[in-house]
């Protein structure tokens, strides 16, 4: 008996060890890790969506009104106790130098999620500056929304999402004896497999997320730097505009819709099947100018190798590659910045 205990135990250890270092190296396994198992199972077993975990996090630990503190809790809670899709610290740290590069008076964002990004832009921008993020995902959008409002940001959603109620991703409760019967089977089933999925998850925690120090390069080195910072967002006039929709939809209506010319900056994070169509999108639609930047996020993982080829092969772009890392993890990826050529 004492043999077969040991080799059980042997198979175990071995799997935890396969999947950590699966998880650890390619970037498939850590994606399908996070967003098909725990992310589901942490819907079921809280009844709420990982948006909406997120934005409680938000609202327990970070200074209201402060951009600062809301992206240093998200980057906290993303590292250390739930892993999500954001551009995250370190490409963050890119995106920051960017828009400080280009200072952009329009700047579009394709993908909003839970306004992480969007932050980062925002927080950096100059007063009379117009940020545009477009999210297809109604809740998402919700959530972003309260996530920038927490932040101090003057954000404006359209058109407004209906209410998700945080039991939404549980479905209709089943009614009837047998049914509940098996409805509470289910779900201790689902809460032993959940902690089984969290036990496995720990040496991950411990081998593959990096030391988090969210702000140590955008930080204010002093607290009347700190002050002169929140008193500038105070009075600056740059507004969000939050769109719901399908990106290929709102493109072609935001000339119109905002009684603009050209944007600045482009932030691609979306879908990334859809990075070069809408790309293309914004060229059919004159919204691209001379010198516009686009800067497309995880080209490496899970990446976006059309969109890669045109802008590194096309004569009207001129590409530069970014080495980064999976937001949170020790997974390779990376942004490419191109510049539009006219």
């Amino acid at each position: 008996m004492l043999p077969i205990l040991l080799a059980v135990c042997m198979g175990a250890l071995t799997l935890l060890l396969f999947v950590v270092w699966r998880v650890r190296t390619d970037g498939t396994w850590a994606l399908w890790w996070h967003d098909n198992y725990l992310e589901r199972l942490r819907d079921f077993t809280s009844g709420k969506s990982r948006p909406m975990r997120i934005l409680q996090y938000v609202q327990n630990t970070a200074v209201q009104g402060d951009a600062n503190s809301v992206i240093s809790a998200v980057d906290s809670y993303c590292a250390n106790v739930e892993w999500a899709m954001n551009v995250g610290d370190k490409k963050g740290e890119i995106l920051d130098a960017v828009v400080l590069d280009v200072r952009p008076r329009w700047v579009l964002e394709l993908g909003t999620y839970c306004g992480y990004s969007t932050m980062r832009i925002a927080r950096l921008l100059p007063p009379g500056a117009r940020l545009i993020t477009l999210e297809m995902n109604h809740h998402y959008a919700q959530v972003a929304k309260q996530i920038l409002g927490h932040a101090g940001l003057d954000s404006q959603l359209s058109p407004s999402p209906p209410s998700v109620p945080h039991s939404s991703t549980q479905g209709e409760q089943p009614v009837g004896g047998a049914t509940h019967s098996s409805h509470s089977r289910w779900c201790l089933q689902e809460a032993l497999i959940y902690t089984t999925l969290h036990c496995l998850q720990l040496p991950l925690q411990l081998f593959s997320r990096t030391s988090q120090n969210p702000l140590a390069t955008s930080a204010p080195k002093s607290q009347e730097e700190t002050a002169e910072r929140q008193t500038t967002m105070r009075n600056s006039t740059c507004k969000v505009d939050l769109l719901v929709g399908a990106s290929s939809a709102l493109i072609p209506q935001l000339k119109k819709k905002f009684d603009m010319d050209k944007f600045d900056l482009v932030f691609i994070d979306h879908w990334k099947t859809s990075y070069l169509p809408d790309t293309k999108l914004l060229e059919e639609c004159d919204l691209l100018a001379s010198g516009t930047v686009l800067l497309a996020d995880n080209v490496t993982c899970p990446g976006a190798p059309e969109y890669l080829h045109y802008v590194r092969n096309s004569p009207r772009y001129k590409s530069l590659y970014f080495p980064s890392q999976l937001e949170y993890l020790r997974v390779e990826d990376g942004m490419e910045k191109s510049v539009f050529l006219g």
